[in-house]
């Protein structure tokens, strides 16, 4: 299941790794319904829904039109409520709703102001069991970041302390903050990154009022907003966090293990969930500019399998393969095409990509794909391409998605269709040059003065930020 659903305009259009997106609704009659909230505009945050088997969404439901340009969390109970907190948009106040779930739709519920003092950053908001709601977030004043913490008892109508309490201090005086709150056994944990240098994390028993003190999990540099934390059925508390490596450490209750280090290049926006007690870490890899693959790693004994791409849909191609009909030959750009080497991918007899009628780039995956990312080093001028799949018999031509273009700026993010859903299935692999792969064909069918030259061709998009669903 692969849909486009909104073309978001926020500064955040994904969050940050801590924070909640994609929910499902575990019981009663809409049981398996999937719900995500989504920042649809600088102000606006929307809500869409799906059932099994997930083919079509509805239409986005404006929920908030009132935010600030900054990330906002939500929380789901089991019969699909959701509680969410974020910025105000004109004060910068921390707020909450509830969004009752009833009959198949949601009802927004009015703003409930948590603190009506400085400027907010950041939630988080977790449920400790049976019905206390917590909220943390990055409080900055006197220019300084904190985090605080703030319960309520009555599924938000009230927070401890009224709104200009900040309730409980779990950071004072930092340099920057992010936090993710989480609940394991008996305690609720704060994990948080600070100051750049150090992962800590403070705790408190369900039974107790008293925040435990700090202890680090990590300590170095570059901590920043890419952490992650989870809980495993067997009671441990998994983290993953990013400062130049994407890294695991996990805690059974009494002591932390080791760190694990997943990924030595480094990554962002990593996200970690267990399945059968087995941590799966997901997060982007930088390939280039403005590309970043989806790649998954999961426990294997003491160490992480190493990291594979997460849809193979969206990757380099297996094979690139520029066409000159003049010399009635192909030249393989695959490892030009993958590579982000300024202006390595043309044909030598043309010095282009393309440049006359008949010549052509073939771009070839063993999986369909719907998407294509291509800088170029040089733009192609006065000339006219086709786009083409092959059915089986004949290469047919279409109109992307995005709408067509003829290699003339040289940065283009080009949807050859909105999501995997709408590619043809008729589509079918044929064999190019001795490949057989899933081809688009782009030829030429009016002559260029200036043929383009390429830097850098996949299928994979501008991510900018993956949410796994909440289980």
């Amino acid at each position: 299941m692969k849909k486009h659903i909104l073309n978001s305009t926020a500064s955040y259009p994904g969050g940050m790794s801590p924070q909640h997106r994609v929910f499902k609704i575990k019981t009663g009659p809409y049981a398996g319904r999937l719900a995500v909230l989504m920042p649809a505009s600088a102000s606006e945050i929307k809500l869409s829904w799906s059932d099994y088997p997930y083919a079509s969404w509805s239409t986005p439901e404006l929920i908030v039109d009132d935010a600030a340009d900054y990330p906002f969390d939500a929380f789901m109970y089991d019969d699909g409520t959701l509680y969410l907190v974020y910025t105000l948009g004109s004060n910068g106040n921390l707020v909450f709703r509830k969004l009752t779930f009833s009959g198949g739709s949601w009802s927004v519920g009015d703003i409930v102001t948590l603190y009506d003092a400085d400027e907010n950053y950041y939630p988080s908001i977790c449920l400790e069991s049976p019905n206390r709601l917590w909220v943390a977030w990055g409080r900055y004043a006197s220019e300084e970041y904190n985090i605080n913490a703030k319960y309520s008892d009555d599924w938000g109508v009230n927070w401890a302390g009224g709104s200009s309490n900040p309730g409980d201090t779990i950071l004072s005086g930092a340099s920057s903050a992010y936090v993710k709150l989480i609940t394991l056994e008996q305690y609720v944990y704060a994990v948080y990154s600070h100051d750049g240098n150090a992962l800590s994390y403070r705790r408190k028993h369900f039974q107790l009022t008293l925040w435990e003190t700090e202890n680090d999990i990590a300590t170095g540099s570059d901590f920043d907003e890419n952490i992650d934390a989870a809980r495993s059925q067997d009671g441990r508390l998994g983290v993953v966090f990013e400062n130049g490596y994407i890294r695991f450490r996990e805690f059974d209750g009494e002591s932390w293990g080791g760190i694990i280090v997943i990924d030595d290049d480094g990554g962002e926006f990593p996200q970690i969930k267990y399945s059968r007690n087995i941590p799966f870490v997901v997060y982007l890899s930088d390939i280039g500019d403005d590309m970043h693959n989806i790649l998954y790693s999961r426990r294997a004994g003491d160490a992480f399998s190493v990291p594979d791409v997460l849809a193979p849909e969206k990757n380099c191609f297996d094979k690139v393969f520029c066409y000159d009909a003049s010399a009635a030959g192909y030249e393989d750009m695959t490892s030009a095409a993958a590579s982000d080497s300024t202006g390595d991918i043309f044909h030598t007899d043309s010095s282009a990509i393309f440049k006359d009628a008949g010549d052509a780039l073939y771009l070839g995956l063993d999986n369909k794909f719907h998407y294509l990312k291509l800088l170029l080093s040089a733009s192609g001028a006065g000339g006219e391409v086709s786009w083409q799949y092959y059915d089986g018999q004949e290469w047919i031509n279409f109109v992307p998605s995005g709408g067509s273009w003829d290699f003339s700026n040289q940065d283009k993010s080009l949807l050859l269709w909105d999501d995997m859903e709408a590619v043809p299935p008729e589509w079918q692999k044929c064999t190019v040059n001795g490949s057989e792969l899933f081809w688009i064909k782009v030829a030429v069918v009016s002559p260029f003065t200036t043929g383009p030259v390429g830097t850098q061709v996949s299928s994979i998009p501008d991510v900018k930020a993956i949410v796994l669903m909440e289980r």
